[in-house]
């Protein structure tokens, strides 16, 4: 029997479809790059698996493992010397599988990223803080400057302090208002 309503788009299912196989090969793919750090992207292999890359670029995968975490509590029974005899219980070493990693790409690109970071560290230490008012605190600022002065006392029993900013308050803005770029330009119109 024909359907006589379209579909408009609705998410079809095959049944013909071998779901198992397309999952299979859907999860085989190797994940790609989707760091914003332009060294990691160049130096992405898409052959390798994430770890793989991740360990040759000399990062650490997982946070977890490359900084090994205090024990909190200590083992409850400890092993007991009998008759002299001491009994030293070894832990299982962790194996490091795979191929060894390349150094010297390695140290370029972490060079390169803590020379990256400092270089940002930089633009911000240059930029400094961008201090800003909402554009009534502006006006209201403008205006208690223009009738009281530096005088925070006269502002706080001002009628237009209906918000009822304290001297302390009144001086914070005051402040922050004259570091600002607005204050700048009305003084220099």
């Amino acid at each position: 029997m024909a359907r006589d309503v379209k579909r408009r788009g609705k998410p079809t299912y095959t049944n013909r479809r071998n779901r198992q196989k397309y999952l299979k090969k859907k999860d085989g793919k190797k994940k790609l790059s989707k760091s914003a750090v332009p060294i990691i992207k160049y130096t992405w292999d898409e052959t390798k698996t994430p770890r793989e890359n991740v360990r040759d670029m000399g990062i650490a995968f997982n946070p977890n493992d490359a900084v090994p975490i205090k024990e909190q509590r200590k083992e409850i029974i400890d092993a007991v010397p009998i008759d002299g005899v001491s009994i030293d219980v070894p832990k299982p070493a962790k194996k490091v599988t795979g191929r060894k990693k390349n150094e010297k790409q390695a140290a370029h690109i972490i060079s390169n990223l803590e020379q990256s970071v400092k270089e940002e560290e930089e633009a911000r230490a240059k930029e400094g803080r961008k201090f800003r008012l909402f554009h009534r605190e502006t006006e209201l600022c403008v205006y208690m400057l223009a009738r009281h002065g530096d005088d925070f006392q006269a502002m706080t029993r001002d009628a237009k302090n209906l918000w009822q900013y304290t001297p302390k308050q009144w001086a914070k803005k005051i402040k922050t208002y004259k570091e600002s770029e607005m204050c700048k330009f009305i003084d220099s119109v």
